[in-house]
């Protein structure tokens, strides 16, 4: 047998020997946060054994201790409905409302339905080692109050939100996205009395590394200091506390026995056997749109449909990790790629994952088997009685809004000509353009170029992005004039995050790799008079997420321009010398930060312009 440790960073396993554990029990569930607290409480209520280990001294996670007391979008069903209801409930007669549910009486329901269900509970405990037996977890080490403790376990459930004890156990796991491993930024939540009600707003505070104790440390103490800058002076509002829990939105994911793959998900080639359906828009926070996956970048950026909702079906293969048993995650640890991961983690659908990982473990056990052989309509049966699996929850792809502002409306792809030119030749061309990179270019490429040559205000250039995503040629010279345009018209498809006709062909520009825009691109990039231009003066009052001292529409132009000189710079050899000549002068001071942001290092804004820099010295020889 193997003790499997993180010492120094670095995972290292020990031979234990036949170890006797005091304890035995059938399964742990470490990390009692958003999925954990129903996963401790679903296996418990199941007649199991079950321990809840937990690095606070509260059950919920974000949506206690972080604060984040209300739902963004996520499918609805499951037994953590009938606890929100509980804690509802307790608000006409204990608890101040609050958003969704207050989050102390949340904090109480899970306590009290935990213990009732028999669950044993570790506070204030981290794990530090999991016991192996070949590729087999069979037991746990933590350390709290009482010191280090052990014990056996037949399956132990990750819901630590990093993979912890999967990353412990030799587990495969990635981080971020692929260009420079960068998760998304985290938020720093605070909660204010406004109203005769206690409020939250949480906003982007910057990026982290959690896994470096160091870095995560002074991460949380300049978030902290942000909210001080801020002054109530109308007393309008005052502020109460900063939530506890930082708000990480992303860390390790998995590799499981079936990982969800954003290029997957749009080719249709999803689960048959889904557990629950994740729903909500592919989320992606903060602002380096430039820097993603092109799968993500030709959906948010290419095509303008970022605030579009889809549902992703999760299947069992997702919560476990490639050729382990006895382990599991759920939570946002799970197998889906960083693209996907945007999408999959609201906190309906982690609760719903915490249940359906909790009841497949239950069902191997009593069945006396590997978890990946859990029979599928036996578990969905389940799953089913509780709501969790709810076949109405397949929504596909939606134009939805948080909080049901309007009623939601189902995606149909267009597969007419009409229809795709029609939709092209208005101000919310992003189905159409989508529609038409669906059909491939056997179907519709010859009318894309036909109206290429149409005197029309938005078509021409709509179907030009349809022709680039499709990796057609003829879509360059419409392309090449929205760049020497600098053309400001903004799409107008979504509630949030509409991108602008301008950088949208530089993102597109890159994509082809065209080695004459290079000219225009330095301009851009290099010219310190480019600010000057009347599109980096534009305001959108509409966007009340704007963060003061940064010009987004400069920050897009930007760094979509550095990265289509990256994308040209790797694919044509014969221009790396005056590309990177380019790249070295644009970024190798430090004044384009300050034509960027006025905002002091240490803030998200700051950072992304300062991170433009380190992709640039890791990718210019």
């Amino acid at each position: 047998m193997l003790l499997s440790q993180r010492m120094d960073g670095e995972v290292v396993a020990m031979e234990a020997g036949d170890i006797e554990f005091p304890q035995a029990f059938d399964i742990v569930v470490v990390g009692l946060g958003t999925s954990g607290s129903i996963a401790l409480i679903a296996a418990a209520r199941r007649g199991l054994r079950v321990l809840g280990i937990e690095r606070l001294n509260s059950m919920g996670g974000m949506g206690t201790s972080g604060s984040v007391n209300g739902y963004y979008f996520g499918s609805h069903g499951g037994i953590y409905e009938i606890l929100d209801r509980e804690a509802a409930e307790l608000c006409e007669s204990v608890y101040a409302r609050s958003g969704a549910y207050n989050v102390e009486a949340k904090k109480y329901v899970l306590e009290q339905e935990a213990v009732t269900a028999g669950a044993e509970l570790a506070f204030e405990a981290s794990i530090t080692g999991v016991y192996l037996d070949g590729r087999q977890a069979v037991g746990i080490e933590w350390a709290g109050p009482s010191g280090v403790l052990r014990a056996a376990s037949k399956v132990i459930i990750d819901c630590t939100g990093d993979a912890e004890v999967c990353s412990m156990a030799g587990c495969a796991t990635n981080v971020g996205r692929e260009l420079d491993n960068r998760t998304q930024p985290f938020t720093s939540v605070k909660v204010y009395a406004a109203n005769q009600k206690v409020n939250w707003i949480n906003f982007d505070s910057g990026c982290t590394d959690q896994r470096d104790g160091e870095e995560l440390s002074r991460a949380i103490i300049f978030a902290h200091s942000q909210h001080l800058e801020e002054r109530y002076v109308d007393g309008k509002q005052r502020m109460l506390y900063l939530a506890p829990l930082l708000g990480i939105r992303e860390g390790r994911l998995i590799e499981g026995e079936e990982t969800i793959r954003l290029d997957d998900f749009f080719a249709d080639r999803v689960t048959r056997e889904p557990l629950f359906y994740a729903y909500a828009d592919i989320d992606k926070h903060g602002r380096d749109h430039a820097f993603e996956s092109e799968e993500l970048a030709d959906w948010f950026v290419g095509s303008n449909l970022g605030a579009l909702n889809v549902t992703v079906p999760i299947p069992l293969g997702a919560m476990i990790p490639k050729g382990f048993d006895g382990l599991m995650a759920a939570g946002r640890c799970l197998a889906v790629d960083h693209s996907l991961s945007t999408c999959v983690r609201m906190n309906r659908d982690m609760q719903k994952c915490g249940e359906a990982a909790a009841t497949a473990a239950w069902l191997a056990i009593e069945k006396g088997m590997p978890l990946k052989d859990v029979p599928y309509e036996t578990l969905r049966n389940y799953l089913a009685e509780t709501g969790c699996y709810d076949p109405a929850n397949d929504k596909g792809y939606q134009i939805a809004y948080p909080a049901d502002r309007k009623p939601p409306q189902r995606v149909v792809w267009l597969t007419e000509r009409e229809d795709i030119r029609s939709g092209l030749a208005g101000d919310t061309p992003g189905i159409a353009i989508w529609s038409a990179f669906r059909l491939g270019h056997a179907v519709i490429g010859a009318a894309l170029r036909e109206w290429l040559g149409k005197d029309d205000n938005h078509l021409p250039k709509h179907s030009a992005f349809a022709l680039a995503l499709l990796g057609d040629e003829a879509a360059l010279h419409e392309l090449r004039g929205m760049l020497a345009e600098r053309d400001a018209f903004q799409l107008k498809d979504c509630r949030k995050n509409n991108q602008m006709r301008g950088y949208m062909a530089i993102y597109l520009l890159g994509k082809l790799r065209d080695e004459a825009s290079i000219d225009e691109l330095e301009r851009l990039v290099c010219n310190a008079e480019e600010l000057n231009k009347p599109v980096y003066k534009i305001v959108d009052s509409s966007d009340i997420f704007k963060p003061k001292k940064f010009n987004e529409i400069y920050f897009q132009f930007f760094s979509h321009a550095v990265m289509a000189l990256l994308k040209i710079y790797e694919d044509r050899p014969e221009q790396r010398e005056r590309i990177g000549g380019i790249l070295k002068r644009a970024v190798g001071h430090e004044t384009y930060i300050a034509r960027i942001t006025g905002q002091k290092p240490g803030t998200y804004h700051h950072s992304i312009a300062e991170n433009m820099k380190l992709i640039v010295e890791r990718k210019v020889v």
